[in-house]
């Protein structure tokens, strides 16, 4: 895979956004690229601000505007899991509809990086991590970590807590939150985690 097909798909794929209207956030791989320690991607992902009805129209000016896309696919996919996918030859860029009032004020935090010869909108650090541990996989975990390592003591730990805590009252799971520990200790290296379920602060050791 040259990597010039990559950056010219994910040229098209934004531009395709940007053309539409449609408010995005670039996440997954290409934020870690921007915000977190670099990596190699062949992933496009974003989260997209848009209502079902919007959404639902996308899918088919997607597949007008050069995609590969079945329509009865995506109108599916949609319904059940609130993403889309849409493909133009080797690569694809997945789309997550925003279901969490943490995504729009994320999206109010962003910060532009210019990627591939253009400027895409990218979460703060902090919202990255947040991302990564609610997703909770092993390598968002070693995403999360990478993001804490290259930001160290300038994240902002209250807004962390803050705004992951009724996350997970919301949900009524404490995994996230325990995630998170384990990712500032992990990432910060010399500090160290005090506090129990009720709180969560950063000391030097």
């Amino acid at each position: 895979m040259a990597a010039s097909d990559f950056d010219d798909f994910c040229r098209f794929a934004f531009r395709f956004l940007e053309g539409q209207g449609t408010r995005y956030l670039v996440i997954g791989g290409l934020a870690v690229v921007a915000v977190g320690e670099p990596r190699t991607t062949a992933d496009a992902d974003a989260i997209v601000f848009i209502s079902p009805a919007e959404a639902e129209s996308l899918v088919g000016r997607a597949a007008e505007g050069g995609f590969d896309v079945r329509t009865e696919v995506e109108l599916e996919r949609l319904a059940t899991t609130g993403t889309m996918r849409f493909r133009r030859g080797r690569f694809q860029i997945d789309l997550i509809t925003a279901s969490l009032p943490f995504e729009e004020t994320a999206y109010g935090r962003a910060s532009v990086h210019e990627l591939f010869g253009i400027r895409l909108p990218f979460p703060s650090p902090e919202d990255l991590i947040l991302l990564k541990v609610l997703a909770g996989r092993d390598k968002d975990m070693l995403d999360a970590t990478g993001v804490v390592r290259r930001h160290g003591y300038r994240l902002d730990v209250a807004y962390l807590e803050q705004t992951l805590r009724p996350i997970c009252e919301l949900a009524e799971d404490t995994a996230p939150w325990s995630r998170l520990q384990r990712v500032l200790a992990a990432g910060l290296g010399s500090g160290r985690l005090t506090g129990g379920s009720d709180g969560l602060a950063l000391r030097d050791s």
